[in-house]
């Protein structure tokens, strides 16, 4: 797993930067860029798993306090005498979840924390290791597109082509067979 620091770190080798003087001057714009591509990359690449321990009443849960960095619900399970059983007895609209009165996971696809100016060079990026080591090609596209364009378009083309990998990946493990049991009771 990449630290912060150390995407900072290859995204600025990528560009070369001749001072330290000059490295902070694109720091602002370098935290800008790498929460746009960690955007990218969660929500279009390699997805961040999350799993949020619920209980229902059978009125609606706000998603938002529930699982505030989430992006795409992925499914529900059941928790009754301890198992845990998968679900499609829900309804979702909007940031609201109607689920039957019970104790439920959610499993859900999660965006990468903001990153900020004071986020700690030894903070762990969530993004699966793949999407990481695409994160400097990114930020290094955005940071040069005006000093070099011919360059900034070869990082962004490796970048998108990397992401288009990850995405293939992902359709194809969602085309592994499997076994699953679903409890569907129709409350609503």
């Amino acid at each position: 797993m990449m630290t912060w620091g150390e995407v900072q770190r290859q995204a600025l080798k990528k560009l070369d930067l001749p001072d330290q003087a000059f490295r902070e001057e694109y720091r602002p714009a370098l935290v800008q860029a790498a929460n746009e591509g960690a955007l990218l990359l969660a929500t279009a690449g390699r997805p961040i798993r999350r799993t949020a321990l619920v209980e229902s009443q059978g009125q609606p849960l706000d998603l938002t306090e529930q699982a505030p960095d989430l992006f795409r619900l992925t499914g529900a399970d059941r928790l009754e005498e301890g198992e845990e059983r998968p679900t499609l007895d829900y309804k979702w609209e909007g940031e609201q979840l109607w689920l039957p009165p019970g104790t439920y996971r959610l499993r859900y696809d999660a965006y990468e924390p903001q990153l900020t100016l004071d986020t700690p060079e030894d903070h762990t990026l969530s993004l699966a290791p793949e999407a990481q080591a695409l994160l400097p090609l990114y930020i290094a596209s955005q940071l040069y597109k005006h000093d070099n364009v011919q360059l900034a378009v070869l990082w962004r083309n490796e970048f998108e082509m990397g992401r288009e990998l990850l995405q293939l990946e992902q359709r194809q493990r969602g085309q592994e067979s499997g076994q699953a049991a679903f409890v569907a009771e129709r409350w609503f």
